[in-house]
């Protein structure tokens, strides 16, 4: 067979060719920038997240997931700045506050599959958002140093509940921290959630509706009665003196290290004793007013922004990340007390805080937060944000009739402006 004799100058060509046309195979595959808005906190590290992201971009070399951190105490406006600057992320975790502007797309059937049918919840009339995790929310952590020199045991009752901040404060000692600078919520969101949330649920199992027809207001008997026993607690002394200049970061630290005997707060507070393995400390359910087994366990929820030209690639991850390859998830539920949503469970092995966490709550009516429910009746955004400086503004002695008047008028110009 006759062989065709190629000159250097030929060969050279020919190879540079080849190379090139390597090149452009490799180009073909067309690599996809997935971006995922998410926040940090003591439990919830980078590390967290990006131990939830690489295993996914190891098995999928073609999608790179680029995390968008929100910052400051507002997370919701954050989300609604990045918005309005066309720089709204495909995936956005913590989308509950974010679901009445009706940016999210609907979760394909696929999806929704993964995860406790009883969770989904519409809005719209769609399916718009997967529940990540559930976390209970509001009861009180306690030094059981301090109760034992004082000789006191858990509540079972809001006056045994009085008593011990009472006798505590009797001996010297500071009752209950909070926390307030950089993070309004730390300041009366926790007792609104264990005396607030509970009671107005439990006497009106409409209440959201009741608000977006006028049938009911903010501003009524049972809401007064709750917040001035609130500022009556901290007139009385019963709460940190210096709470509203502490961050919720060191308002946690202060209490462990023994500034204050309690501490209301969430189940995030289980994964720091437990992972520290630090027994010096118990929890109880802050007993209601009227006297109801009734606890707040929230379902957190993420979403895909309906405008993304990534949802492929969106569903794609979240798949993987619920269904295929769960360890990071895992590790992300066990950081910060949070409890598993999906079909096929994920679970981790608890300590004894996050034990007797859950057990105190054994045969409670689980309600959502008044903020969390998800549906046609839904929060406006910006809600929460004001309640929760509202709650400062009563800590620091506002009359709390005034306050709650403000709660109505903001509440229906939100309403109107959605």
């Amino acid at each position: 067979m006759k062989r065709t004799k190629m000159t250097a100058l030929e060969l050279s060509a020919s190879l540079i060719a080849s190379a090139f046309s390597g090149i452009g195979v490799q180009a073909e595959t067309e690599q996809t920038t997935l971006t995922f808005g998410v926040f940090v906190t003591d439990n919830i590290t980078m590390d967290i997240w990006e131990a939830i992201i690489e295993p996914f971009e190891e098995a999928h070399p073609e999608i790179d997931v680029e995390l968008v951190m929100a910052s400051g105490d507002d997370r919701t406006s954050f989300w609604r700045t990045k918005l309005n600057s066309g720089e709204f992320p495909d995936i956005v975790v913590e989308s509950d506050k974010l679901v009445t502007m009706d940016i999210f797309a609907e979760v394909p059937e696929d999806v929704q599959a993964l995860f406790n049918e009883d969770l989904l919840t519409e809005y719209g009339g769609k399916v718009v958002q997967i529940p990540a995790s559930i976390q209970y929310k509001g009861q009180c952590y306690y030094n059981k140093a301090a109760f034992e020199e004082l000789g006191l045991e858990e509540p079972e009752t809001w006056d045994d509940f009085i008593n011990i901040c009472e006798t505590i404060k009797e001996a010297g000692l500071v009752p209950l921290m909070c926390g307030g600078t950089g993070d309004t919520w730390a300041t009366g969101g926790m007792y609104w959630v264990a005396e607030g949330d509970t009671q107005v649920q439990n006497a009106y199992s409409d209440f959201l509706e009741g608000l977006a027809e006028g049938t009911y207001s903010w501003n009524n008997e049972l809401i007064q009665n709750i917040l001035t026993t609130y500022q009556e607690m901290v007139e009385a002394g019963y709460y940190y003196e210096g709470g509203l200049s502490l961050s919720y970061s060191q308002c946690a630290d202060a209490f462990l290290k023994g500034d204050a005997v309690m501490l209301i707060d969430g189940s995030w507070m289980n994964a720091t004793l437990d992972s520290a393995e630090n027994e010096d400390f118990g929890v109880f359910v802050v007993p209601t007013m009227d006297g109801t087994d009734v606890a707040i366990g929230n379902a957190s929820s993420w979403a895909v922004y309906k405008d993304s030209k990534n949802q492929d690639a969106a569903w794609e991850f979240i798949k993987y990340v619920f269904g295929e390859d769960t360890t990071g998830y895992r590790g992300w539920l066990e950081s910060d007390g949070l409890f598993s949503t999906t079909v096929e469970s994920v679970t981790y092995e608890m300590g004894p805080v996050t034990t007797k966490f859950l057990e105190n709550i054994e045969g409670y009516t689980i309600y959502s937060e008044l903020n969390a429910i998800i549906g046609d009746y839904s929060f406006p955004s910006g809600m929460s944000s004001f309640m929760e400086k509202s709650f400062q503004n009563i800590f620091s002695g506002a009359d709390v009739s005034d306050e709650l008047d403000s709660w109505d008028t903001e509440y229906q110009r939100l309403l109107d402006a959605q």
